[in-house]
């Protein structure tokens, strides 16, 4: 079994064409078609190298209809180019422990018919599986972006959970326990966040950053998180941050000083604790489900007069 049968497999068809042939035939210019493969994180390939199928040229047609359209400028198209391509890489990485699993222990050629097999059977229902998906997020996200038409940046909670000593934790693991223990710090603490109505903005490996339109949904990720991972000794300690205010949200990602305070919270929390912002404090002290310890005043990196509070359940 060939690697270029493998790839086809997996393209939906065979690599026949170079970059010139492909923009030649979506009838656009070269230079525009080699900016939007960079978008989407395609590596660059050289002139004589057949590396594209006839899908490649559909997309192309596609995309720049959407551009000549005037549906989305130029640097729009671009935008949307990079933010597709480096989610979808993510999800590659995600989608490929399938094949890991039946590949592991054997030879290259016996995992290259392995992959095939996985091909045939999982992408066809992993591609419906993904489009259904993506329009269900984005009716989510269209309804949270009109919402938010003619108004302020949105007003949300921020929140980091970071794995305290991961350094210290990756040079004892090997590399199977270490990457069990961020998928299952991964999925516990998504379920967390969207039980609690709010998202995962992104992971960080040893970090996921999530937000909430309520506070104290925040403050619940945080707190039932860091809990989990005191009672059970087969986790790593964990610490978190958590600041309330208005968000810049773009291309999926936030933006502004909610983000920087959550942040920096949590490189200032010990293990096993959850700090908070004065805004998100003043938030979560009309509740009596929760306690608020102010701490010292400090100077950390952007904020000259920073001043965390400890949450806690009250007892």
């Amino acid at each position: 079994m060939s690697a270029e049968e493998l790839e086809a497999a997996l393209l939906g068809a065979p690599t026949t064409l170079t970059s010139d042939e492909v923009a030649a035939l979506a009838g656009v210019d070269l230079d525009d078609a080699r900016a939007i493969w960079a978008a989407l994180g395609f590596p660059h390939v050289q002139p004589e190298v057949a590396a594209f199928t006839r899908r490649d040229v559909e997309a192309l047609q596609t995309a720049f209809a959407l551009r000549d359209s005037g549906m989305v400028d130029p640097d729009t198209l671009l935008m949307l180019a990079r933010s597709m391509g480096q989610g979808l890489a993510r999800l590659a990485e995600g989608q490929v422990e399938v094949l890991r699993g039946r590949a592991e222990g054997l030879s290259v050629d016996e995992a290259r018919a392995v992959a095939i097999d996985v091909a045939g059977e999982a992408i066809p229902g992993l591609e419906q599986l993904m489009v259904l998906v993506w329009r269900r997020q984005l009716a989510a996200a269209t309804a949270r972006s009109l919402a938010a038409i003619g108004g302020e940046h949105p007003v949300l909670a921020v929140g980091f959970v970071d794995i305290v000593g991961f350094t210290q934790t990756s040079r004892e693991s090997d590399a199977t326990a270490l990457q069990r223990l961020l998928e299952r710090f991964e999925r516990e603490t998504s379920l967390r966040v969207t039980a609690g109505g709010g998202r995962v903005i992104k992971m960080l490996g040893d970090e996921v950053l999530f937000v909430t339109e309520d506070v104290r949904a925040a403050a619940e990720v945080a707190l039932e998180t860091v809990a989990a991972h005191e009672q059970d000794e087969s986790l790593p300690q964990v610490r978190a941050g958590v600041a309330l205010g208005p968000v810049l949200v773009r291309l999926g990602d936030v933006f502004g000083e909610p983000v920087n305070l959550a942040s920096r919270l949590t490189a200032q929390a010990r293990a096993g604790t959850v700090l908070v912002d004065r805004e998100a404090a003043a938030a979560l002290r009309q509740d009596s489900t929760y306690a608020l310890v102010p701490l010292e005043q400090r100077s950390v990196r952007g904020y000259r007069a920073l001043r965390p509070h400890v949450l806690r359940r009250a007892t």
